[in-house]
């Protein structure tokens, strides 16, 4: 292993939250696709979405439709999980607007620590492309198929 290897690992251990030393593991074959998804699995919400500062910019425990990309990322990694994806698109059909795709920010964020790219003034925001894009080309990468995909797919095509 190169030194800079080495070092990185060594800060991973050291000082990431448990599911980025899980992902390292399971990238350099010590750690199990299991492993990888147990961590994920204690930042998903009853509701089926994924919160609790998966995406770490902010700090909210409500599932918000940025940690639903980066939960599909991480389930991409570990060649995905089908129930999880499944609860996740349930998850988005409760918040995706009359357009077909989701907000970028829900205003539940208002309740928690955050940086400043993360606020919102409206109650009810549009749709936009970015998280919609990314989750919906995660969601058909890892075969998934859902009836959110078919709104949201429509939404994208008319944003580009």
């Amino acid at each position: 292993m190169s030194n800079l290897l080495e070092s990185a690992q060594t800060f991973i251990v050291n000082n990431a939250r448990l599911l980025e030393r899980q992902r390292l593991a399971y990238l350099l074959g010590s750690g199990s696709r299991q492993q990888v998804l147990a961590a994920l699995l204690g930042y998903q919400n009853p509701d089926g979405g994924f919160g609790n500062a998966l995406e770490p910019d902010k700090r909210t425990s409500t599932s918000q439709p940025i940690d639903q990309e980066l939960a599909l990322r991480v389930l991409d990694e570990i060649d995905g999980e089908f129930e999880v994806a499944r609860r996740i698109c349930d998850f988005l059909e409760t918040i995706t607007t009359d357009e077909g795709g989701v907000p970028f920010v829900l205003p539940t964020v208002r309740d928690a620590p955050r940086a400043e790219w993360w606020n919102t003034d409206s109650d009810a925001p549009p749709a936009t492309i970015n998280p919609t894009a990314g989750i919906a080309g995660l969601l058909y990468k890892q075969g998934v198929e859902h009836r959110w995909l078919e709104r949201a797919t429509a939404f994208c095509w008319r944003q580009i």
